[in-house]
């Protein structure tokens, strides 16, 4: 009898492998064949290399095919030809409408399940269409102050803690730190304010309850993120939350008193909450064109639970992705003395003509800023990856090697941001740090979808603008008060921390900070 049932189990595992190795194979999608429960991912598994280095990888490996399968734990297709990306992410989006199931499986969480990055379908587009009109121009407009003092504080907070080493012997004459807890706790003061109505001062209160839950609350742990990725049914099936339920309790606590603080006194503030509380009563309109083409509407009634699942996905996303940017620009800065210089000339230029307080316009019209912040994301955007999800079956371009292959609902698309924004056909000399590819001269030469680091269509990130407006802020402020440089303890060359949940500096991003003469 227990002959007879292993061999059942026996069959029916190399039935399933059978199936399931040549899932890509008996479609015509060129692919590697995978290993048992890793897939093509061994290497991140062992933690030798990180996401963004191993999908990198297997770009080049499926060089030149527009299209390939790659296995995880479940298959999905990695889709490299620009065309390509624009029919999902934009002419064929209407098949592409919604992201993977990841940490929306957690059941547990009702909050998670209502953040705009989980909802799908019309609840999404719904949805969007609400939040949209918050997120315009003018409205990111009316939080440049808030982002302002925050960004005076850290800077101001540099440059003392700067002069107190100058005019030591030896490595002490110049302060040393760690450049990416400096920026998450500069980026937690920004979003406490200006998402939560909060003020709080993580430099001079390293320890704060704010800061801490911060930190709770996109502190996942790579096991975690790892096992929701690999094996989300089981995550939800042991009962493993993706957030810290503490944090998130602290959270939605903290919006829900601030609501009823706000309606009860008729507080008005120009923040995410404020705007959030606007998009529930039905009041906000778009007054301008939105990029992805939704118009806001009043149809949509937002719920206080709503309302506390966006502020806290603007947390989560904003915390870590923007605190990320500015650590790889600072890196960037330090390490091309060049481009750094060139940079405090425009940005003292711009101090000297506003009286050290740069207006909204001329800050965001600082154009080799720009240009420097696009080629740091180009390099090292956050998001290695966008994931799609097929709804109804879609035909593929036919290849060279045959006619299009299908795909059906529930297959998974991930476009490799990372790996395109790096490949030398479109980037000649992709690991070099150019800001001119992105001057008004240049960056019309760039291939249309091959430079997508907040995304692409309608589901593009919502806080594009937030996050360059904020990135710019603290820049400006931070370089007209200090300059960066290369000390001992910086990690040359820059590696990527292959444990890391999102991209990271191996060895830390340990920066030298000199207080600049003229400030």
């Amino acid at each position: 009898m227990w002959l007879l049932v292993v061999g059942a189990v026996a069959l029916a595992l190399v039935v399933w492998w059978r199936r399931y190795s040549t899932h890509f194979s008996r479609r015509g999608i060129p692919s590697t064949t995978p290993l048992p429960v890793v897939g093509n991912m061994l290497d991140l598994m062992l933690r030798k290399t990180s996401m963004a280095d191993t999908l990198t990888r297997l770009y080049r490996k499926f060089e030149p095919h527009p299209y390939a399968g790659v296995y995880i734990t479940f298959p999905f297709v990695m889709v490299r030809d620009p065309e390509l990306i624009r029919a999902i992410t934009v002419k064929d989006f209407d098949h592409f409408t919604d992201h993977m199931e990841f940490f929306s499986l957690d059941k547990a969480d009702t909050l998670s399940q209502r953040m705009l990055m989980t909802l799908k379908g019309k609840e999404w587009h719904s949805m969007r269409a609400t939040l949209s009109p918050a997120f315009t121009t003018m409205k990111m407009k009316n939080m440049f102050t808030l982002m302002t003092d925050i960004a005076r504080q850290s800077s101001d907070y540099l440059a003392k803690k700067s002069a107190e080493h100058q005019g030591s012997s030896g490595d002490e004459n110049i302060l040393t730190l760690e450049m990416k807890d400096f920026f998450t706790r500069v980026a937690n003061d920004i979003i406490a304010t200006t998402a939560f109505g909060v003020k709080v001062d993580s430099l001079a209160e390293p320890d704060n309850t704010f800061y801490r839950m911060g930190r709770d609350l996109t502190n996942m742990g790579a096991t975690v993120v790892t096992g929701f990725m690999l094996f989300p049914k089981l995550m939800q099936l042991l009962g493993i939350s993706f957030f810290d339920r503490k944090a998130m309790e602290f959270f939605k606590s903290t919006v829900y008193d601030t609501i009823r603080t706000r309606e009860k006194h008729g507080i008005v503030r120009p923040d995410v909450i404020h705007l959030l509380m606007q998009a529930r009563r039905g009041e906000l309109v778009s007054e301008e064109g939105t990029k992805d083409g939704i118009a806001g509407t009043k149809d949509r009634s937002l719920s206080d639970k709503d309302v506390a699942a966006q502020a806290i996905a603007f947390f989560f996303a904003g915390f870590e992705s923007i605190a990320t940017l500015l650590t790889f620009c600072s890196y960037l800065l330090a390490t091309h003395e060049d481009v750094q210089q060139r940079l405090q000339e425009e940005v003292d230029e711009l101090m000297q003509k506003s009286g050290g307080q740069p207006s909204y316009e001329q800050v965001m019209g600082c154009q080799y800023l720009d240009m420097v912040l696009s080629e740091t994301l180009r390099i090292y955007v956050p998001g290695t990856a966008l994931d799609r999800v097929c709804a109804r079956p879609y035909q593929l371009p036919a290849t060279a090697d045959g006619p299009g292959a299908w795909l059906y609902p529930g297959d998974v698309i991930w476009v490799p941001v990372h790996a395109i924004h790096r490949d030398p056909s479109h980037y000649p000399e992709p690991d070099r740090f150019d800001p001119e590819r992105f001057s008004p001269e240049n960056k019309h030469l760039i291939k249309p979808f091959t430079y997508f680091p907040f995304g692409s269509g309608p589901r593009f990130c919502i806080g594009q603008r937030f996050a360059l407006m904020e990135a710019k802020v603290v820049l400006v402020h931070l370089l007209s008060k200090v300059s960066l440089q290369v000390v001992k303890k910086t990690p040359v060359p820059l590696k990527i921390e292959p444990s890391s949940v999102t991209i990271a500096i191996q060895g830390g991003a340990w920066l030298g900070i000199r207080r600049r003469l003229a400030s």
